[in-house]
Parts: C-alpha cells; sequence; structure tokens
C-alpha cells in the first residue's frame, strides 16, 4: 500500500526571502526647491554648517569694499592712536586734561573742542601783575594769526575774578580770543596751579609741549606756537 503524498501549504503570492528587494530609506527634504536644496545640503547640521560659511563669506566680503570705499582711513586713526598712547598728565609730552568751562558769553566749551589746532592755555586773572604785562602781546599776536588765517588758539583761564570783573577787563582790554571762567577752581586745581600766569602750549594732538610760569613775551610766544602747529 503506498502512502499518499505529503504536500507543503505556500502561498503562491508570498515572495520567498532570496526574492524580497531592500526597501531604499527615504530622506526627507528641508527644502522644496533643488537649488536651495544644493545649497544648503539636506539635513539640519549641513544647513547650519553652510549658513555658518555663507554669513562668514559676506562679512569679508563687506571689510574688503570699506576698505576700497575709504582708502584713507587708516591715516586717520593714527592720530588717535598716538594720543591715547600719551598718559594724562601735565609734563611735556603728556596729554592735556580734558575740562569744560563757561565763556564770558554763557557757552560751555571744552579743551579738546580745540583739537586738530595748536592751543595755548594761559591762566590769568585781572589785577595779575605778570598777566597785565604779558596780555597786550598775546593779543597781538592772536589778532596777528587770525588775520593770517591760522587757526591759533588762546584759552584764558580765570580762577580768581567774577564774571562782571572778567567782562569788563576784556572790553576795556579789546581782548579776541577765548575766555572762560573757573569760579570754583576745578581746573586750576586739576592743574595744579601754583602762579598766575602760567601757559601750557599745546599741540594739535592734545599733547603737552612747553609749560611757561611767568608772562610769556612775544619771542617766546612765536617760537613756541611755531613749534606746536608743526605736529
Amino acid at each position: 500500500m503506498t502512502k499518499p503524498r505529503s504536500t507543503r501549504n505556500t502561498r503562491p503570492g508570498a515572495p520567498t526571502p532570496s526574492q524580497r528587494k531592500p526597501q531604499e530609506r527615504k530622506v526627507q527634504r528641508l527644502f522644496q526647491s533643488d537649488v536651495l536644496t544644493a545649497l544648503f545640503g539636506r539635513s539640519v547640521g549641513t544647513l547650519i554648517i553652510r549658513s555658518m560659511l555663507l554669513v562668514g563669506a559676506l562679512g569679508l566680503l563687506a571689510l574688503i569694499i570699506v576698505g576700497l570705499l575709504r582708502p584713507g582711513s587708516a591715516s586717520t586713526i593714527a592720530p588717535s592712536t598716538s594720543l591715547t598712547s600719551a598718559p594724562v598728565g601735565l609734563q611735556v609730552g603728556d596729554a592735556a586734561p580734558n575740562f569744560t568751562l563757561t565763556t564770558l558769553d554763557g557757552k560751555q566749551v571744552r579743551l579738546n573742542d580745540f583739537r586738530g589746532k595748536p592751543v595755548m592755555l594761559n591762566f590769568w586773572y585781572a589785577s595779575c601783575p605778570g598777566c597785565l604785562q604779558e596780555i597786550p602781546g598775546m593779543q597781538r599776536f592772536y589778532a596777528a594769526e587770525l588775520a593770517a588765517g591760522k587757526h591759533f588758539v588762546i584759552l584764558g583761564v580765570n580762577s580768581v575774578d567774577d564774571l562782571q570783573t572778567a567782562q569788563q577787563f576784556a572790553q576795556q582790554s579789546g581782548l579776541t580770543y577765548t575766555l572762560v571762567m573757573d569760579q570754583n577752581q576745578q581746573v586750576a586745581t586739576l592743574y595744579n596751579l601754583t602762579a598766575t600766569p602760567t601757559s601750557y602750549f599745546i599741540d594739535t594732538l592734545g599733547i603737552i609741549r612747553f609749560v611757561q610760569v611767568g608772562p610769556v613775551d612775544e619771542a617766546t610766544l612765536q617760537q613756541k606756537v611755531a613749534e606746536i602747529s608743526q605736529t
């Protein structure tokens, strides 16, 4: 008697393991545009890196353009660098201490307002014998410089008189240079004033180049102003 042949129940439609194809993994795109995808990549990490590189390149390009449009910018920085390297003080070679005072007609001025011009900073008062000796020559020299189109500045600081006394003296003496009132003697203290008149000759960079204690004669005035005008 023959045994019945066993048959394996198989599904005709199911593929065998060898017939199964590997499924392709789909990567989600960040951009719908192919151009943006090519520029920034398909992943967040690539996007961040390429964005940083792009920002850096644009910044470098901006610096190059600014340098080309302003070729003289390097030379304008030099005076400021030279000035900041000098310590603020009262000795020759120091940067003159800045201050703000009020003129006889009520306007505020700072010493640094005159940066770029040679300055004679002169401490005076109306009844000072040495001041009375030097002021006429100072006024003549100042008027001559002004008439010649030069930018010489005399800044007269009065730490003793009241406003009315200073105004009357300036009017009677025909003074045309800038006079300011130091009524609380803050600037006199700042400059450690021990004698009047005292004059500081300050160059165009704000550096003290000469200090005169006592009245200055016209020959010295002319020489020192020429020196501080050369910077």
